[in-house]
């Protein structure tokens, strides 16, 4: 098969997705949680809100200039020297002012010269609002030796302990904060170590840690809620469900629970169930949102596209500052073809400065699709990052050439590579494709011929210009690039059958052709362009039947109409006429225009219309 198949394999990524979906379950339909200091007091947020912070450098917290929070009381200062009290005067004002790491160095210090149980207290907090861990240890540590039974500290430190992986000194501090009758939410543990990797090393023993705790609190509903938690990471599916059905019925079909229970439901192959139990539980919970997308998420994966829709209006109309669910509510709104809808909510994202990026490139799209082509234009040029710059350039492109302005659209390209070489190789090869595809192959030799002398080993550029070289008919250049290719890169399947092909179809080194098609085989044996390659050459060679054994198998792994061409040729000269037509027949139905089977058929046949 032609190179033009590896083209398009290879290339891809740079085009405009023909789903939203992917993107909409990518990230926003999954849940994870992270590890928040509240979890220690014992609250329950719906998300958490912090991540652990550096364990060696000055966080983002303490660069921002963000002023330290005023001490909740008055520092009582010892029988200090007037340098000491001078000293933390000025660690206090710099505080003020926002110089927070002057701050925290000047109190550390003067905790580790006084030991002075209030500039101790004042030097963990500020530790812990600037996310500086190993400062809060040490200082967590520090208070704890002084004051043994504070709260504060013993909640400092098991947070900071979950921060840096160390699970099971962290049990032990929550197990002092019990044994003081303060409430502890255990997720602070569970919640960071269902996104460790490296957790699973240390869940057998911290199972054993709160199954332990458990027997000593067995009401405590938190840690069986975390132990439930850590028998799910740990593929104990059944030992979870115990637990959390058990909770669910305790407390009164808590939304967060249920949650749980229909994530186990779901591990166990209760699809059904999961669903009706997430039913059930929104019937009570009306304005829970998590409740909500969850049940939105599972019509999605149902692929109740209209259903899901209808949900996710419901939560922005319940919580319309969460853009988050609002961009949800627009990809939805957009796969379903609500395109007036969608651009609505896209506009709504953007006058909130929400998902920018984003939004421009889909207001683009939808407005390239309607033809308003200016609109889409402008939506494009305002796509400056993300996931989607690359797809918007290559759109923006394509409009732009088609208008005429190839040189406004070319001067935007060469300014972004000239300000981020990482763009240099995806834009060329986009650019010169934009103008394969237009028509403009002048130019996009032009390109090409300038990118491969300025990047003469990229493989990616070297391909290109063979399939540009093969437009043109210059299969002296297609020649000499793919030999570079394999030159490069000797396991380049695609190279050794792009040159087989053209050998085998355009010229008579038809055997040099089918030594470089079988190394192609060797090394992608299960690649059907590879196969209908191997059938082709087979057929100039006169091995009718291998022939057609590889061309049946190409043609049923990829129904292409170049595939069906070959196919239906070799059957002709075989002599099955009769099959030969109904292989043409059936690929001109999705591919009435295919120049492949009209010149067969031209060739073979003194009727071209069949």
């Amino acid at each position: 098969m032609i190179s033009k198949f590896y083209m398009h394999k290879y290339l891809s990524n740079l085009h405009a997705p023909l789903s939203i979906l992917p993107l909409l379950l990518l990230g926003l339909l999954t849940s994870c949680a992270s590890i928040d200091e509240d979890m220690v007091e014992g609250n329950s947020p719906e998300t958490a809100q912090m991540e652990p912070g550096s364990t060696e450098t000055t966080t983002a917290a303490a660069e921002s200039g963000q002023p330290i929070p005023a001490p909740e009381e008055d520092i009582k200062y010892g029988n200090f020297s007037e340098d000491i009290l001078t000293r933390v005067i000025i660690a206090e004002m710099a505080g003020q002012r926002g110089l927070n790491q002057k701050a925290l160095n000047d109190y550390t210090d003067l905790a580790r010269e006084t030991n002075d149980l209030n500039i101790i207290k004042r030097a963990s907090r500020i530790a812990s609002f600037l996310r500086n861990v190993s400062v809060a240890v040490e200082m967590g540590n520090m208070w704890l030796a002084k004051d043994p039974e504070s709260q504060e500290a013993l909640r400092t430190l098991s947070f900071q302990m979950v921060s840096m992986g160390r699970y099971r000194e962290a049990v032990d501090h929550l197990t002092k904060l019990l044994e003081l009758g303060a409430v502890i939410d255990f997720r602070l543990i569970s919640n960071q170590t269902a996104s460790d990797t490296n957790a699973s090393l240390v869940i057998d023993a911290l199972i054993a840690d709160f199954e332990d705790l458990r027997t000593l609190y067995p009401e405590n509903q938190s840690l069986r809620l975390g132990l439930a938690h850590l028998y799910q990471q740990n593929e104990q599916v059944e030992d979870a469900y115990e637990l959390v059905r058990n909770l669910a019925k305790e407390m009164d079909d808590n939304p967060e629970v249920v949650i749980l229970e229909v994530d186990l439901l779901e591990q166990m192959g209760e699809a059904a169930l999961a669903k009706r139990r997430l039913e059930q539980s929104l019937r009570n919970n009306k304005n829970h949102k998590e409740l909500r997308f969850q049940y939105a998420r599972k019509l999605v994966d149902e692929q109740r596209y209209r259903e899901a829709h209808d949900q996710f209006e419901i939560i922005v109309e319940q919580f319309p500052d969460d853009y988050d669910m609002l961009y949800s509510l627009a990809l939805i709104s957009m796969e379903i073809n609500m395109l007036n809808e969608a651009k609505l909510y896209f506009s709504r994202l953007v006058e909130n400065a929400h998902r920018l990026d984003d939004s421009h490139y889909y207001l683009g799209f939808i407005n390239a699709q309607e033809n308003n082509t200016d609109t889409a234009i402008e939506h494009f040029f305002n796509v400056n990052g993300g996931g989607n710059f690359l797809p918007a350039q290559r759109s923006l492109a394509e409009l732009m050439i088609r208008a005429g302005r190839y040189k406004e659209v070319k001067a935007r390209l060469q300014n972004i590579r000239f300000r981020n070489s990482d763009y240099n190789i995806p834009l060329l090869t986009m650019e010169a494709n934009v103008l394969m595809d237009e028509g403009f192959l002048d130019e996009a030799g032009t390109v090409l011929n300038n990118a491969v002398g300025a990047f003469p080993n990229n493989i990616q550029l070297l391909f290109l210009r063979s399939v540009y070289s093969q437009e043109i008919n210059d299969l002296t250049t297609m020649e000499v690039d793919l030999r570079k290719i394999i030159q490069l890169n000797p396991n380049s399947p695609v190279a050794y059958n792009s040159l087989g092909y053209y050998l085998a179809d355009r010229s008579d080194r038809i055997e040099e052709a089918y030594e470089l098609i079988q190394r192609a085989v060797e090394l992608a044996p299960n690649d059907p362009a590879i196969i209908d390659s191997l059938g082709w050459v087979q057929y100039r060679l006169g091995l009718y039947d291998e022939a057609r054994q590889n061309l049946d198998k190409a043609y049923e792994l990829y129904p292409d109409h170049e595939v069906a061409a070959h196919l239906g040729e070799v059957l002709w000269v075989m002599g099955e006429k009769s099959a030969a037509r109904a292989v043409w027949r059936k690929a001109l139905e999705s591919q009435p225009d295919s120049e492949y089977i009209r010149s067969a058929m031209e060739r073979l046949t003194s009727d071209s219309s069949i």
